[in-house]
């Protein structure tokens, strides 16, 4: 079992990141075997991007939206690491699509949804206390609140602040 954070902490990442965030929906139960496998192919492509260090790829959280719906928030070192996966003529991805595309009914039986975001090291702002490491926790630098400058004012205590470049960070 993971280590919770008992003091208040913060994630940081000076690079920035990315956030993928993609579901399925099952519109039509006459689909519920696309969907079946739709879901198998996504969790191989991640299995298989977990395996490779080199990927770009950090991590996903998976997203419950109901009995028919679901996503996954998917955390990526770059762009440039998500796009050459996305585009990768061999890989898991391209032959997902192409199955997607040629073999799974024309009739909107199973959608699909995207957003990208792309987030600048100083553009973002995490608190975490008493859970373990999750979201882009489990895969930055986590360091005590006390010593992490506030980039956007989040605060715990509902004193929404932004540190100044030439003030000390604020405590939590």
């Amino acid at each position: 079992m993971a280590e919770i954070f008992r003091e208040r902490m913060a994630a940081e990442m000076d690079d920035g990141f990315v956030i993928y965030i993609n579901g399925i929906r099952l519109n039509k139960l006459s689909a519920l075997p696309h969907w079946l496998l739709a879901n198998w192919k996504v969790a191989r492509m991640f299995k298989e991007l977990e395996a490779d260090p080199k990927s770009g790829f950090l991590g996903y959280t998976p997203i419950f939206l109901g009995l028919r719906k679901g996503a996954a928030m998917q955390y990526w070192r770059s762009l440039e690491d998500l796009q050459r996966f996305a585009t990768e003529q061999n890989g898991s991805h391209v032959s997902a699509w192409k199955w997607y595309n040629e073999k799974v009914d024309p009739d909107g039986g199973l959608g699909f949804w995207a957003e990208l975001y792309v987030v600048d090291g100083d553009s973002f702002e995490t608190f975490f206390r008493n859970v373990p490491p999750i979201g882009i926790g489990k895969y930055a630098k986590m360091v005590p609140m006390r010593e992490h400058k506030r980039r956007l004012g989040l605060s715990p205590d509902g004193s929404a602040r932004k540190a100044t470049s030439a003030e000390e960070p604020i405590e939590s």
